[in-house]
């Protein structure tokens, strides 16, 4: 019997491994590909042809747009700023949520209060509401969206680390480091981070499945701005210029929305992974 649940504990533990390199390879390749789509496709992302929106071929595989650039290639490309846009926003949020749920977890109990009620403040605003009021503010642009998404994504991260550290600690480890007079820094960097940091992989790996999502609706919604022919493209963008067609040329909305589809699924099976890993 130990036998049997030894092995369905270990098949479980190489299922999991199995999944998080398989969906861990899908996001690595996409993102190599996305720095040269015209080895990929054989047309340049920016190459503007004239010939207007062409259904899906043997030479355009996923069609072209309306100004006969072949929407495959802009969808791998598009790839590079999805993820860099969405990994580098949930690091930031994340560390920002990091560093004040540990202040309000280790903090006395009416100081604590306050500091989740800050947090409560910001879970109170929904974040595309934010990010309208930020584009108004600051402009549209890209690090307007890049801005929005860290400040309405920090504040779940925040409680959560709350929770967590006020919980934590009471622990005896924690309790004796406080009797002997170390630095509350030093107990929070050498006592509470590390029993933080298996929680920190699945919060940044579904964390950027939602980046990456809000920063294509936004994008969507024109946040982002207008840009340039010859700026990455991004797949809200893609999909807002689908839209627009999608009766006379709805090839131009599949690619990007798959391609977003994926990525989304990726992460969170990487995140759920590493989750039940714990």
């Amino acid at each position: 019997m130990r036998y049997k649940i030894h092995c369905m504990r270990q098949f479980g533990i190489k299922k999991k491994q199995f999944t998080i390199a398989i969906y861990s390879g899908i996001v690595i390749v996409l993102f190599v590909v996305s720095f040269f789509p015209e080895h990929i496709t054989g047309y340049p992302p920016h190459k503007i042809s004239f010939t207007g929106a062409l259904p899906p071929s043997f030479n355009h595989l996923a069609g072209t747009d309306y100004l006969g650039r072949d929407i495959l290639s802009r969808t791998i490309a598009g790839a590079r700023l999805s993820f860099v846009i969405g990994a580098i926003s949930r690091i930031s949020s994340v560390a920002i949520g990091l560093v004040i749920g540990i202040i309000a977890g280790m903090s006395p109990p009416l100081f604590r209060q306050s500091i989740n009620f800050f947090i409560e403040v910001f879970l109170s605003i929904p974040a595309l509401i934010l990010a309208l009021t930020l584009a108004m503010v600051l402009g549209e642009s890209r690090s307007t969206i890049f801005i929005a998404i860290v400040v309405g994504t920090w504040a779940p991260v925040a409680r959560y680390f709350s929770t967590y550290v006020a919980n934590i600690r009471v622990a005896e480890h924690i309790l004796s480091a406080h009797a002997i007079g170390a630095h509350p820094i030093r107990i929070a960097l050498f006592h509470i981070f590390p029993v933080l940091l298996p929680s920190l992989i699945p919060l940044v790996s579904t964390g950027i499945a939602s980046s990456i999502m809000l920063e294509s609706t936004l994008s969507f919604l024109g946040i982002g701005g207008v840009g340039t022919l010859y700026e990455l493209p991004s797949w809200g963008v893609m999909i807002q210029e689908g839209s627009r067609v999608i009766f006379d040329a709805p090839w131009m909305l599949i690619a990007p929305s798959i391609f977003l589809t994926t990525v989304i699924i990726c992460f969170n099976r990487i995140g759920d992974a590493f989750e039940t890993q714990k």
